[in-house]
């Protein structure tokens, strides 16, 4: 499956609901561009509006008026990526063929493929960055908490739609579509550490096993 970076989608409204002019789009397509290089660079710094606010050279109340406060600066990332990454525009997806064991390997490829660029370190970062407790994300952090949840619905929505031509249980696909991230996560995790020939047998190892449980 090919990695499709689209270029960004336009913007026309402040998070106060004015209406952007040009200068105004290209604030705030700069003030994304910096959150995201802050977080793929992942300096061990706490995650603050401030600090990309000084990044990109404008003051905090340029970042306010764009996106209202840090949950909205973290969404507007969020969505920013599901857009570059092509994952939420089925129109260009590829069609698949192949057997089951290339699709799957395919869509496991290209999530492997995305955690390693500074988008996907972005996302992690961001992941990593957000309250652990459940309940605490979704009452401090509700925009970013959706926009997270749409970031990666795009790829399991993928996933599906690689396989929706074949004849296969669809409660064993859910439940793949359910593994596939955090598995790869944590192989992703290993990437550092460990030899990469014992990674990629770990990939094709959870292939091997995807594969097995669905036919």
């Amino acid at each position: 499956m090919e990695i499709l970076m689209a270029g960004p989608s336009p913007t026309t409204q402040s998070a106060a609901g004015t209406r952007l002019n040009r200068r105004g789009r290209e604030t705030r397509q700069r003030l994304l561009d910096v959150a995201i290089g802050c977080l793929a660079a992942g300096s061990g710094e706490p995650l603050s509006a401030n600090r990309v606010a000084r990044a990109a050279g404008v003051s905090w109340g340029t970042l306010k008026h764009q996106f209202g406060d840090i949950d909205g600066l973290w969404a507007a990332v969020l969505v920013e990526l599901t857009d570059r990454s092509g994952a939420n525009s089925p129109e260009i997806w590829p069609r698949f063929s192949g057997s089951i064991r290339e699709r799957v390997g395919e869509m496991v490829e290209a999530i492997w493929t995305i955690l390693g660029t500074p988008e996907g370190r972005a996302v992690e970062t961001l992941r990593a960055g957000l309250p652990n407790d459940q309940a605490e994300r979704l009452s401090v952090f509700p925009q970013t908490a959706a926009a997270m949840a749409g970031y990666e619905d795009a790829w399991l929505r993928a996933f599906e739609y690689s396989l929706a031509d074949l004849s296969l249980d669809p409660d064993k696909v859910h439940r793949m579509r359910c593994l596939i991230p955090p598995a790869i996560r944590g192989i992703n995790s290993e990437r550092r550490l460990t030899p990469a020939a014992e990674v990629a047998s770990a990939r094709a190892g959870l292939v091997d096993a995807i594969t097995a449980y669905l036919q």
